[in-house]
């Protein structure tokens, strides 16, 4: 019965060390995948000047948080999970679920940031330029990243956790009343509060597009500004809709089954998949980056690396003065 006994658990430990390897790998190759489409994406902004400063700052900020969480997936969390697989309980190895939730936090409000700017172009075309000049766009940027460092601040103590589960592999939150109340509040609350403002900003934008369709006639230069608005309702439509998927996946679908890589599936795997997804949106809808060639630092439809750059997201829509009736 003794040899049976240590048979079993001899296998039960090669199994849960082979699965644990296995999750790591996947977790390594995801997030080298996001690590490479959101380079591709930082370098693009860097070079090309067609989104204007505004919008191309924004922009940015959260590519760069996509690239913060993708990295820490592929160069943090999964090596630690193959070569030592206890570093995970470790004070330094736990932190590697605080540093994710800064860059969660970061992506979600330049996404709210995103569709803020996109709705005062809208609504005040010849007042947003004012509004979102350099200063402005760089405080709010700078601003939302203090904001999301101070998140995470309570993440330091030893009560409140965030650590990877080698069992499951994924990050859970503690037990402990500190634990429970960042994970609800500052963590899910918070996530749900910022993309249903997100979403309610970009209807009103939305709106605002079809209202000028219906009663303002445009100029051909303004009609394809006006498509172009467009474009970033339904980029941010997809990116929105990616991360209210992968917040349901993670709080909910994931405590619906038992098997732990149904739960990996529905946790680890989802939330690097939405960063890489975020960044692969910002290229498939947007030409001038989808195009964009690392080696030459341009894109093969023209687009500029040089000149100066604009405050504006996009350039204003203006009504022509004949209105239909």
């Amino acid at each position: 019965m003794d040899a049976s006994n240590s048979s079993n658990n001899a296998t039960a430990v090669a199994q849960q060390l082979f699965d644990n390897r296995m999750s790591a790998a996947i977790i390594m190759t995801m997030g080298l995948i996001g690590v490479s489409v959101n380079i591709h994406v930082i370098l693009a902004l860097r070079r090309l000047k067609t989104f204007g400063y505004a919008f191309g700052r924004i922009c940015m900020s959260h590519t760069v948080a996509n690239f913060g969480n993708a990295f820490v997936f592929s160069c943090y969390v999964a090596p630690i999970s193959l070569f030592y697989p206890e570093f995970h309980k470790h004070y330094i190895g736990i932190r590697a679920g605080q540093i994710l939730i800064l860059f969660w936090n970061a992506s979600v409000l330049s996404h709210f940031l995103t569709a803020l700017n996109r709705c005062v172009v809208m609504f005040f075309p010849l007042k947003h330029e004012h509004i979102f000049t350099k200063r402005v766009t760089d405080v709010a940027v700078a601003s939302l990243w203090i904001f999301a460092i101070c998140q995470v601040v309570p993440y330091f103590s030893t009560e409140c956790l965030f650590d990877y589960h080698i069992e499951t592999f994924t990050f859970l939150f503690g037990s402990s009343p500190c634990s429970v109340v960042i994970g609800t509040y500052t963590d899910y609350y918070f996530s749900i509060v910022m993309i249903c403002a997100i979403a309610s900003l970009d209807f009103l934008t939305f709106v605002k597009i079809r209202t000028m369709n219906k009663t303002i006639k445009m100029s051909d230069d303004q009609k394809k500004r006006r498509n172009r608005e467009i474009r970033f309702f339904f980029q941010a439509l997809c990116q929105g809709f990616a991360f209210m998927t992968e917040l349901t996946s993670f709080f909910y679908f994931s405590f619906q089954f038992k098997n732990k890589w149904i739960i990996f599936g529905f946790t680890t795997f989802a939330w690097i998949t939405v960063h890489m997804l975020d960044g692969l949106i910002v290229i498939l809808f947007n030409k001038e980056i989808r195009t964009f060639r690392v080696i030459t630092g341009n894109s093969t439809l023209g687009g500029s690396s040089t000149g100066n750059t604009k405050t504006n997201s996009v350039a204003p829509i203006v009504p022509n003065i004949v209105i239909q009736k």
